[in-house]
């Protein structure tokens, strides 16, 4: 978080984040500004970009290689890290990390305008001694992920990856407007141990009204997010100390939010133990005047299927809702 700093009231303000939406970017704008500063935004090891993404076509959106010559495997999303981008730049690594010197080759060509080998480009470009051998390159894959935050969830696979002896890294940006002015903060160094990195998850959970009518009355009672049954009540064990949960009710809308504890509890439910899995809510507010679903679609500006037990939404549309909530 960066916060603006009152000196003399020592008193401080929060800069709020924007996304690349807001600012009027597409990921391919993000991607052309990471390519072409590749060694300033990604990496403490200098990094040499090899291709960048072509509309359609089937492809990571940057390929690099390092001074020993191993792949680097790049996929930049606007949106939080999700363990579904892990499986995406994983595809890409099944394309490309058994690809040999002489594909490679024929990629720099297409995309490098230069007429010396990919060979002595390289040697070049790092200021090596002599060249690799063709055996020397694409000899091992690495991964990277660069998201506006990360989830606990995607970190926990990442670690876990990463302990399986494949490099994985997360990388995040954050994007802020200051005084008119915009600023990308760059973090590439992941300290998964302690969570640093870690952004705050938004969800919306459904107060379940055809299973169990008293269920929104029964939250809304003990501020707390609910879910019953297996198959269903499992849901909340992804909640995390701090991200904020949105309870929604069928026919009414959005009727409440607040912060999650972080402590998973367990309750009877229709007279059977442990059948109830809920969080308490702390900052609990209840709206007035519940948003209905047409409303949350119009603030969103995208269309939410809310048939869902639950699910995520990101930071920007939960700062949308909550200031419609007022």
């Amino acid at each position: 978080m960066v916060f603006k700093l009152d000196i003399k009231k020592k008193e401080y303000q929060r800069i709020p984040k924007k996304n690349l939406i807001s600012i009027g970017w597409k990921e391919k704008d993000l991607e052309t500004l990471v390519s072409n500063n590749i060694q300033d935004f990604i990496s403490t090891e200098d990094l040499m970009t090899l291709f960048t993404e072509r509309p359609w076509k089937e492809e990571p959106d940057i390929l690099a290689l390092d001074r020993k010559g191993d792949l680097y495997i790049f996929e930049l999303k606007r949106w939080s890290g999700e363990c579904e981008n892990l499986l995406q730049v994983f595809k890409y690594g099944q394309m490309y990390g058994n690809k040999g010197y002489e594909y490679l080759e024929t990629v720099f060509r297409k995309h490098i305008d230069s007429k010396d080998s990919l060979k002595k480009y390289h040697q070049d470009y790092f200021g090596l001694d002599q060249e690799l051998s063709e055996d020397e390159f694409n000899k091992y894959c690495h991964f990277a992920i660069v998201t506006s935050g990360l989830d606990l969830e995607t970190a926990d696979a990442i670690r876990f990856w990463r302990s399986n002896g494949i490099d994985i890294r997360s990388i995040t940006y954050y994007l802020f407007e200051i005084d008119g002015s915009y600023y990308i903060e760059f973090n590439a160094y992941s300290p998964f141990d302690f969570y640093e990195d870690i952004e705050t998850s938004y969800y919306v959970l459904n107060t379940n009204l055809s299973n169990r009518p008293t269920g929104k009355d029964e939250m809304l009672a003990a501020e707390k997010a609910s879910a019953y049954w297996p198959g269903h009540r499992e849901l909340i064990q992804k909640i995390q100390c701090g991200d904020r949960v949105f309870l929604y009710h069928n026919g009414e809308g959005i009727v409440a939010y607040g912060k999650a504890d972080g402590k998973l509890r367990k309750a009877e439910c229709d007279g059977h133990p442990d059948y109830e899995y809920f969080m308490k809510l702390n900052d609990f507010h209840i709206l007035q005047e519940p948003i209905s679903a047409a409303r949350i679609k119009e603030i969103v500006k995208r269309n939410i299927v809310f048939r869902q037990t639950m699910f995520s939404i990101s930071e920007q549309d939960a700062d949308a809702i909550i200031d419609n909530s007022k």
